[in-house]
């Protein structure tokens, strides 16, 4: 993040954390680069806490819970970025035939991101009727209809990352992604888009109607063979 910083005009200062730029993912103090121990992590208040939640996976979404913000679905580990479910949608099925999932995941890579852009992305695509997955982290932050962050005190922090996730026809994906890019335009971050879609014989097919839009697809190592519950429709 570039959090950590020294006195240009003056060699000799000791380097020190611009607690403005920090989103408290910990990893100066877990890699224990310091060998005076000079970095520590202290008691973070409200809203400051926000950062470490959607920053630090082996802190997880816990500090929500300290702070009274529920309805978010715990993943397996603990401390995954977005719902489970995008991963393991052969045990839950919550993607079925004709629909598609979408996430946006803001700040990634390695950029960070500030809960005022995150606003202007979920708040774009609620104008358009789109709608987020129920038991997401960042979906417990909105207010589901407008995409309004509910917690206006919580603007201005700054933090590694968050997934938007939202679930459209897939006939919808086009606009979503559409969508996504002038939306872009009008945030101080970057964001990665991911897709996940079932798969018949082999085919992905939403992917035809992506390259005829002209959007690039990559396909990752996230594949899902379908070994959990193959009989879900």
């Amino acid at each position: 993040m570039g959090a950590i910083k020294k006195d240009k005009g003056d060699a000799s200062k000791a380097a020190f954390i611009d607690q403005n730029e920090c989103v408290e993912c910990g990893v100066c103090l877990r890699s224990e680069a310091c060998r005076f121990d000079a970095i520590y992590w202290p008691e973070l208040p409200w809203p400051r806490a926000i950062r470490q939640a959607f920053s630090a996976v082996l802190v997880g979404y816990g500090v929500l819970d300290k702070v009274g913000i529920r309805g978010y679905r715990r993943t397996t580990t603990g401390g995954g970025r977005g719902t489970e479910e995008m991963k393991t949608n052969d045990v839950t099925g919550r993607y079925g035939d004709g629909e598609v999932g979408i996430a946006a995941e803001l700040g990634r890579p390695g950029v960070g991101f500030r809960f005022r852009d995150l606003e202007r992305v979920t708040t774009g695509l609620a104008e358009r009727g789109i709608r987020f997955e129920f038991d997401n982290p960042v979906t417990v932050l909105l207010d589901p209809e407008t995409g309004r962050i509910k917690y206006r005190e919580i603007m201005d922090e700054r933090a590694l990352s968050a997934i938007v996730e939202m679930k459209v026809e897939r006939e919808r994906a086009v606009e979503v992604i559409e969508t996504l890019k002038e939306l872009a335009k009008q945030v101080g971050t970057v964001f990665s888009v991911d897709i996940i879609s079932k798969c018949r014989d082999g085919a992905i097919l939403v992917k035809p109607l992506l390259e005829e839009a002209g959007i690039e697809v990559r396909i990752n190592g996230k594949t899902n063979v379908g070994l959990g519950r193959p009989l879900i429709p």
